[in-house]
C-alpha cells in the first residue's frame, strides 16, 4: 500500500498544479454591490477614485456576465480615472507571451458618465507604479457583454497587473465615460503557430 501511495502521490500532486496557468483572485469581481469600493482580492491606486461593484451601485442595474456582480470604472472631465490592480500569484516573465480573456461592456447610462471608453492593461513590479503598458482594448461602445482576448508580452518582470479606464483613441478633450469588466480567465502562455 505504501509503495502504491509513493507512486500515485507525484501524479496526484502534478494534477493539482496550475499546469502553467496563472489564476487571478476573484476574477469575476464578486462582492456586495456598492459605490466607491473594490471587490475582494483587488485594490485601487488613485486616491479618491474608486471603482463600483454592480449591479446596484448608483442605482445602475446592469447585469453581470458571470456570477452576481461585475465592475464599473469611470473616467472624468478633469482627467482623473479609476483603476483596479492585483498582485499576481506568479510573475509574468520578461520576453514571454501570456494571453487571457476578459468580458467588457459599456453602460449607456451611468450617472452622467455615459460616453464609451477603452481599457488599458499595465504591468509593474514595484507598488505605486505602472511602468509598462501591455495591452489596450478597442473602444467599448456596446451595451452587451463581449469577450476580448489580450496578449501580454512584458519587457521586464511583472508582479502586478493593473486595469485602467482610458479615453477613446485620438480624442483631444477629456470627457465623462465608463467601462464594465467581468469574468477574467486565467493567464496562460500564448499558443503560437
Amino acid at each position: 500500500m505504501q509503495k502504491l501511495f509513493l507512486f500515485l502521490f507525484p501524479l496526484l500532486a502534478s494534477s493539482w498544479q496550475s499546469q502553467g496557468k496563472i489564476y487571478l483572485r476573484n476574477p469575476s469581481f464578486e462582492d456586495a454591490a456598492g459605490s466607491g469600493k473594490c471587490p475582494k482580492g483587488w485594490h485601487f491606486t488613485y486616491k479618491g477614485s474608486t471603482p463600483d461593484i454592480l449591479p446596484g451601485a448608483w442605482e445602475i442595474m446592469f447585469p453581470a456576465q458571470d456570477g452576481k456582480t461585475c465592475l464599473g470604472l469611470v473616467i472624468r472631465e478633469d482627467g482623473t480615472r479609476e483603476d483596479i490592480t492585483q498582485t499576481l500569484a506568479e510573475p509574468l516573465v520578461s520576453g514571454k507571451c501570456y494571453s487571457f480573456t476578459l468580458y467588457l461592456a459599456h453602460a449607456p447610462k451611468y450617472v452622467g458618465y455615459n460616453k464609451p471608453t477603452r481599457l488599458r492593461i499595465f504591468g509593474y513590479s514595484e507598488k505605486g507604479g505602472k511602468n509598462e503598458l501591455l495591452a489596450t482594448s478597442p473602444l467599448i461602445d456596446h451595451a452587451d457583454w463581449r469577450q476580448y482576448k489580450f496578449e501580454l508580452s512584458p519587457s521586464s518582470t511583472v508582479v502586478h497587473l493593473l486595469f485602467e479606464v482610458d479615453y477613446a483613441p485620438g480624442v483631444l478633450f477629456k470627457y465623462k465615460g465608463n467601462i464594465l469588466l467581468d469574468n477574467c480567465s486565467p493567464l496562460e502562455k500564448c499558443v503560437r503557430a
